[in-house]
């Protein structure tokens, strides 16, 4: 920018004065106002009079490149009496604070204005992106990578593009056949062969034929040459590779493994090349059949180098397939092995599949060898696991192999933060369940917070730009999180779930969750309300009437309910307000003459059909709301009357509790509630009647719970009725312990201890110390001591001795030692009967007392001995 070099206005020029001779701070403002004004119109007249003049002023550009220094600054001096005197010094001495000439400050501050306005008048102008572009920008950000979910809609097409591709090549493998038929199994004249063959199908018709060929073919070969090789140096073109396959696919189709196997022998006979796909298909078959034998002679017979992964991978998976579950898979696991031999390991997912089948099985030994072969693997074959494995090893973490733990949420966390931080693999809804569940079932207070807090991790963390969730819960989620309520006792939060579950989806909430209710959801409800303990005990309230202090002494009266503290979370405080809402039209509501759903309230009278919105406070009403959870599940399901007068017909528009099937576990938790809050009288009542209205049989477990009952019955009439409900139910139990097996598998030898331990105490609490005796001999003379001292047989795969090379895990990652026995007969301990030898030494029995000493020595001796030749014992030679 130019400037002309004519004066500047006036009033610029007396501010510009202003700053440049502005005066002291520490003059006071009077006086300084005074002088500032003296120099600037003495200042003004100069310019003026200059201006007047002739001579012209200097360029304003010149005077800017030059620099605008003052020669002088003047200085002022407060004399004593308070007159000011004014000293003019060097300005070389002291520069000036600011490194702008005020000239160009004022530009710098014209310019910023210029730019505030601009902004202003660009804030008024349209937005240049569309609320729908930030969208879709945002939803590209905020992304996250649906690995289960990508979901449905790219599995469906995908189906239906498999299916799609089926019935076409079923089109054209009718038409292969029928010119097959044509040009096989038709006679010179044209026409079809009329004999005993045309009631076989097509197929079989021109294997046949094409065997028949192939046989005189090869068979003329080798009278010309008998030292002619096995197989033809030309192959014999009577059918193609793409005819075989049709033929193959057709046995397969119908079931004919035998058919499928002539094709093959007819291919290898030609000296055509087998396809892979056509073995592979069969080693399917195999698999499905569960014939590992036919698979080993397949691969024998018609594979010449090494097989494939996919072919390596089914030809294990027959082996395990047909391996029964009480036994451990030592073909599958010999073969995995001798793959690894043979420097031809398996994929990954043939691991997982064995490992997967360990933990499946009833023996600890087999779950101890899962996790040898999880580190092994690592070892030899796959160092980093997929997230599929990871997710099955932390789900095994909630199942340990020793007995002493509930479960191991510690091992669970480290393989959880090795997968998600260490390889930085993508969790998934199933890897979530394994590791929520893994800390909701160790019991402990903090593991249970932290499942809780692992659910609101996968529900917040990954949210789109609208809100949504990528990972929603499902049944396992929620199982999970009732696991980990009913081990600590906290029904505020199981009541608040089964909220959520019952409550189903919402149009109006996006994060809402659609999960049918089953007996297990129900099984851990029920047992949530057996382990919470009411924060009231109404018998013992104190209720002041007429100046006069009297007990409560019935269950009926209302009392002052306390605000819940089983839970510490905001949302579940106030989720028990709405429960009664969420439980739409199962127990909780009916519908009023102008079809208004009416929400019964709090303060009726307990034999009404209301929910109530708090925590049940006292025993009487936690056996009342289990009466109305089974009672709508038994309306949803319409098949058995209620089982109780406290609850009506509800509407039919919400069957939420339709898929709950009356098992075995179910009638077992609800009887556990009883067990626990009710009278045993009353326990019993309900355990007679309650198996014959369900249509349910009752398993040795529930047996043995109610045997365990009436062993902790309290003093006074319950013992009374605890010897009677004990003899009813040990003559069911004796009934079935006498058939030695129970649905075809033999007792458990821990059900076996339970069941007699519970009665022989039982007996002696009772004062029945003749009877106790009687049934302690007895059980020894069922399961003696001797039969404890031999163990079973050592298998290879349990070999402890270092060695890089052999059909057994290398690295092992559970200690010998912490693997339990599960062969062990039945035995009993001094623990177990310490209140009989109380009672007997109160008596001075003393050959009652010796027999005990001697056969609580007897067993603890047997297992000594067990162990020792346990651990010397030499490894079984197959």
């Amino acid at each position: 920018m130019s400037y002309a070099a004519s004066a500047l206005p006036p009033a610029l020029l007396d501010l510009t004065l202003l700053r440049v001779a502005g005066a002291s701070p520490r003059i006071s403002s009077s006086v300084g106002r005074a002088l500032r004004w003296k120099r600037a119109f003495g200042r003004r007249a100069l310019h003026h009079e200059a201006s007047s003049g002739s001579a012209s002023s200097p360029d304003f550009q010149e005077l800017m490149d030059q620099g605008f220094s003052i020669p002088k600054k003047i200085k002022l001096h407060r004399t004593p009496s308070d007159t000011v005197s004014i000293t003019e010094v060097n300005g070389s001495s002291s520069q000036g604070k600011s490194s702008l000439h005020p000239i160009q400050e004022l530009e710098k501050r014209v310019k910023a204005l210029e730019d505030a306005v601009e902004s202003e008048q660009m804030a008024v102008q349209p937005f240049f992106y569309a609320e729908e572009d930030l969208m879709a920008m945002y939803q590209d950000v905020l992304s996250v990578p649906e690995l289960e979910a990508s979901g449905s809609s790219d599995k469906a097409s995908k189906e239906g593009g498999e299916k799609a591709i089926s019935e076409l090549q079923i089109q054209e493998d009718l038409v292969i056949l029928g010119e097959l038929e044509r040009r096989l199994c038709t006679t010179e004249e044209g026409e079809m062969e009329t004999n005993e063959r045309q009631n076989e199908p097509v197929y079989r018709r021109i294997l046949i034929r094409a065997q028949e060929i192939v046989s005189r073919a090869d068979a003329a070969r080798r009278n010309a040459n008998p030292e002619a090789a096995r197989q033809p140096l030309v192959p014999i073109g009577i059918l193609s590779a793409r005819e075989y396959e049709t033929l193959v696919r057709a046995s397969l189709k119908a079931k004919d493994y035998i058919a499928g196997e002539v094709a093959l022998d007819i291919v290898k006979t030609a000296g055509l090349p087998i396809p892979e796909e056509v073995l592979t298909s069969i080693l399917n078959m195999y698999v499905a059949t569960r014939n590992p034998e036919a698979a080993d002679k397949l691969l024998a017979n018609f594979l010449t180098e090494t097989p494939t992964e996919a072919q390596r991978d089914l030809h294990i998976r027959a082996h395990v397939n047909a391996t029964p579950k009480t036994v451990l898979p030592t073909s599958a696991l010999d073969l995995l092995h001798h793959y690894e031999e043979q420097n031809a390991v398996a994929p990954m997912s043939t691991y997982t599949s064995i490992i997967s089948s360990l933990l499946s099985r009833p023996l600890s030994l087999a779950r101890a060898h899962a996790w040898d072969i999880f580190s092994h693997m690592r070892y030899v074959a796959h160092p980093d696991p997929d997230v599929d494995l990871y997710t099955l090893m932390i789900e095994a973490c909630a199942t340990p192999v020793s007995v002493a733990y509930s479960s191991e949420p510690e091992k669970a966390l480290d393989l959880w933060t090795e997968m998600t931080a260490d390889h930085n693999i993508s969790p998934t809804v199933a890897s979530y369940n394994a590791v929520i569940l893994a800390c909701a079932r160790s019991g402990e207070k903090s593991y249970v917070n932290e499942a809780f807090r692992l659910a609101r991790r996968m529900l917040d963390t990954h949210r789109d730009a609208r809100g949504l969730s990528a990972f929603r819960p499902d049944l396992k989620t929620f199982c999970a999180l009732l696991e980990g309520s009913k081990r600590i006792g906290d029904l505020a939060r199981a009541r608040w779930i089964l909220a959520e579950m019952v409550r189903g989806r919402s149009e109006d909430e996006v994060n809402s969750v659609d999960v049918e209710i089953n007996d297990e959801v129900m099984m851990h409800m029920f047992h949530t309300y057996a382990a919470y303990k009411p924060p009231i005990i109404r018998t013992k309230i104190v209720s002041v009437a007429d100046g006069k202090a009297s007990k409560v002494g019935t269950s009926d009266q209302l009392s002052p309910i306390p605000s819940s503290s089983s839970s510490t979370e905001e949302d579940i405080r106030q989720s028990d307000n709405n429960v009664s809402e969420v439980i739409q039209a199962s127990y909780d509501t009916q519908e009023g003459a102008s079809g208004e759903r009416i929400i019964a309230k709090e303060e009726s009278a307990p034999s009404s059909s209301a929910f109530p919105r708090v925590p049940p406070q006292s025993h009487a009403e936690v056996i009342r709301e289990v009466r109305m959870l089974l009672d709508a599940i038994l309306r949803d399901r319409n098949s058995v009357s209620s089982l109780s007068s406290l609850s009506e017909p509800s509407s039919s528009s919400s069957k939420k509790f339709r898929d709950v099937e009356l098992s075995p576990r179910l009638v077992g938790s609800y009887l556990s509630v009883f067990y626990n809050h009710a009278s045993l009288e009353k326990s019993r009542e309900v355990f007679a009647t309650i198996f014959d209205r369900l249509g349910v049989t009752c398993t040795p477990r529930l047996y043995v719970e109610a045997l365990e009952r009436c062993a902790i019955a309290r003093r006074g009439p319950e013992r009374t009725v605890a010897v009677a409900f004990s003899d009813e139910v040990w003559e069911q139990w004796s009934a079935l312990e006498d058939t030695v097996r129970y649905n075809g598998r033999p007792l458990e030898a821990r059900f076996v201890e339970r069941a007699n331990v519970a009665r022989v105490r039982m007996l002696a609490i009772t004062d029945n110390l003749s009877r106790s005796m009687a049934q302690l001999k007895a059980f020894a003379a069922k399961y003696p001591p001797e039969v404890i001292k031999t163990p079973p047989p050592k298998l290879p795969l349990q070999s402890t001795r270092t060695a890089l090379v052999g059909h057994r895990p290398l690295v092992r990652m559970t200690p010998k030692i912490e693997v339990p026995d599960d062969a062990v007969p039945p035995l009993i301990t001094f623990r177990d009967i310490d209140v009989l030898h109380h009672r007997l030494i109160i008596e001075e029995r003393v050959k009652d007392i010796a027999y005990i000493t001697w056969l609580c020595k007897s067993y603890e001796w047997a297992l000594r001995i067990r162990r020792d030749k346990a651990n010397k014992s030499r490894i079984l030679k197959v």
